[in-house]
């Protein structure tokens, strides 16, 4: 396993180096374009932040750089050629801020919540961004017009969406926040923002779709086929909207507690198959670390005790979300549709969230998703890539039967340490992943 120094810059003028080992990596990464030199990623940010007179504070505008970077180092270093057992790889982070003192403060929890998202080692070295005012977008004062009171992530998947009619329906002043950086995902959220504003009107809310993607042909890069460094920067973009406009605006990220809690189907899937995108301790590890740099908003997820099913049940406007719900995307690979002699963005039907999707459409009656697969039809072999998950569910299912609930929980702890104030919620968790997992066994049986 090599270490892997990755120095990051955001202006042409940083002149930061540092001489490593023969037996070590080392990559510079610029987070904004610079002129005459190749891009280590993709990016309409800080365009799109410009046109919408968005000018975040130093702590906020350092955040987006670093998520940034993290989102590309993850995705341009490859697992299997750089990491211990093809998994963990080592990164050291070299990255200019505008306040040492908040981040040396945040440094520990920062490196902590990497770690447990990416399942990496990561160690962040601040150093004093000294390049002249001017160089980066400074805040005068706050701007908020249109008076937006709430701030939501939107994906393009269900949950997301039934978080966008939820807030619709109680009449919330609401700006949507949508990352993608593929066609699929674009094509599914612009249908879904048509389809809002045809029904709640074209001043319902406002909404901002930023496009990151990294270079993955960029000089040493090699390309890394999982992402799970993407939520930091999804959440990022979020915050930043949200600070931006008001630092009392509430920020949401909308995910069912089953997903959120993302509890391992089988031992062997503790890392690579596990992500941990909204997992509550994650979550209230971001919400600290945020705090230490000054930023106030209130960051929630109002779907954490409900299942996939559940939120359905529950979305406040049926006839809306039954009819276009096929619409949305959950799958975790939609794009290989292609393979499959289809067009791109068809949901493959065998991955997790597309079993936990079927399971929840199963419990709440809504037909009419396209699928690659059809599971409970023709269902591909245990033995194939395709059928691993189908696999590990029905193992995970056989492992409750006539299980004590209190040693349930230490199936949950495998995912990750919980926060919880007292048993009561401590019981929330192992009855919403009791729930969600009934909702699974009811579809595959």
């Amino acid at each position: 396993m090599s270490i892997w120094h990755i120095i990051i810059k955001n202006s042409e003028k940083d002149t930061f180096d540092l001489k490593v080992s023969s037996s070590e990596e080392k990559y510079s990464l610029n987070t904004v374009q610079l002129a005459d030199t190749p891009s280590a990623l993709g990016t309409n940010i800080f365009r799109e932040l410009r046109s919408a007179k968005i000018e975040p504070t130093d702590a906020v505008l350092d955040l987006l750089h670093l998520s940034l970077a993290i989102y590309t180092t993850d995705q341009v270093v490859s697992r299997k050629n750089y990491g211990f057992q093809e998994w963990s790889r080592h990164f050291k982070i070299y990255m200019p801020v505008a306040s040492l003192g908040k981040w040396e403060s945040a440094k520990e929890d920062l490196q902590k919540l990497l770690s447990f998202l990416s399942g990496d080692k990561w160690e962040i070295h601040f150093r004093l961004n000294e390049i002249i005012e001017g160089e980066q977008i400074k805040l005068i004062k706050r701007y908020n017009p249109k008076k937006i009171e709430t701030v939501a992530l939107f994906s393009g998947g269900m949950d997301s969406f039934i978080g966008a009619i939820d807030l619709l329906e109680n009449k919330s002043n609401v700006t949507f926040v949508s990352h993608y950086k593929r066609g699929a995902d674009k094509s599914a959220q612009n249908i879904l923002y048509e389809k809002l504003r045809k029904k709640y009107g074209d001043k319902s809310f406002t909404n901002h779709q930023f496009y990151v993607q990294p270079n993955q042909q960029h000089e040493r890069a090699t390309k890394e086929e999982s992402s799970r460094a993407r939520s930091f920067l999804f959440l990022c973009l979020g915050l930043i909207i949200a600070n931006t406009l008001d630092e009392k605006i509430d920020f949401i990220v909308p995910e069912n507690g089953l997903i959120s809690l993302n509890v391992p189907l089988t031992g062997t899937r503790l890392s690579s198959h596990s992500t941990r995108t909204t997992h509550p301790y994650y979550l209230s590890k971001f919400k600290k670390i945020i705090l230490k740099l000054g930023i106030n908003n209130k960051i929630s997820n109002p779907y954490q005790w409900n299942t996939k099913g559940e939120m359905v049940i529950g979305c406040k406007n049926q006839e809306l979300i039954k009819n276009l719900s096929p619409e949305t995307l959950s799958c975790s690979h939609s794009e290989n549709s292609r393979y499959s002699g289809m067009r791109p963005g068809i949901q493959c039907g065998y991955c997790v969230p597309c079993i936990i999707r079927q399971a929840a459409e199963k419990k709440s009656g809504i037909t009419g998703t396209e699928y690659v697969h059809n599971i409970n039809q023709n269902a591909p072999s245990q033995k194939l890539v395709s059928g691993s998950d189908i696999r590990a569910f029905k193992l995970a299912l056989k492992r409750l039967e006539n299980r004590p609930k209190r040693t349930i929980m230490f199936d949950i702890l495998g995912s990750g340490p919980l926060p919880f104030e007292n048993k009561e919620e401590l019981d929330k968790y192992i009855e919403v992943y009791l729930r969600g997992m009934q909702e699974v066994r009811d579809f595959l049986e």
